[in-house]
């Protein structure tokens, strides 16, 4: 069933602040790192979908990751994200959400592998909830005529103030 009121201030949270969070070699860490705490405390409230942590796993095994994790590193660390007393919560998918996923595609004449970007922002509209925090903005900001609004990490905001400021 279809959650027909947006969800105030939870977010849905994408792989690269997760990545960030757990690749100290990765150039977001320092800002995500506190942000991924503060949802696993439910500070921050934060959901993420299967596909989002999915993305996770492959990052962190990534020949090139930093540092590279073995399999059973990645899959204990991605588990960890939303594994209780983590307050973050993975959304359920089903029929709506792949309806929805395939209609954002269409609308967006997404191809190839952003059907994974139409998929996550299904999941999210599909459950009420109406913002993102994400590292990729040319990915998310399609969807923001669809009710999925980018709302942080701060230096996403700031990169796209400064987009905004260049038009």
């Amino acid at each position: 069933m279809a959650v027909t009121e947006t969800r105030q201030n939870v977010v849905l949270m994408d792989a690269g602040v997760f990545i960030g969070a757990l690749l100290r070699g990765d150039q977001q860490h320092a800002e995500a790192r506190p942000l991924v705490e503060q949802a696993r405390q439910g500070i921050l409230q934060a959901r993420t979908t299967t596909g989002i942590l999915s993305e996770v796993y492959g990052a962190l095994t990534w020949e090139k990751a930093e540092p590279r994790h073995a399999p059973a590193e990645a899959a204990e660390a991605v588990r960890l994200l939303v594994e209780p007393p983590s307050a973050i919560a993975v959304l359920a998918e089903g029929a709506e959400v792949a309806l929805r996923t395939l209609a954002l595609a269409a609308r967006h004449q997404l191809t190839a592998r952003r059907i994974h970007d139409a998929r996550h922002a299904a999941t999210a509209l599909v459950s009420g909830i109406a913002a993102v925090y994400t590292y990729d903005i040319d990915d998310w900001q399609d969807f923001e005529a669809d009710g999925l609004r980018i709302a942080g990490p701060p230096t996403t905001m700031a990169r796209m103030a400064q987009q905004g400021n260049r038009s």
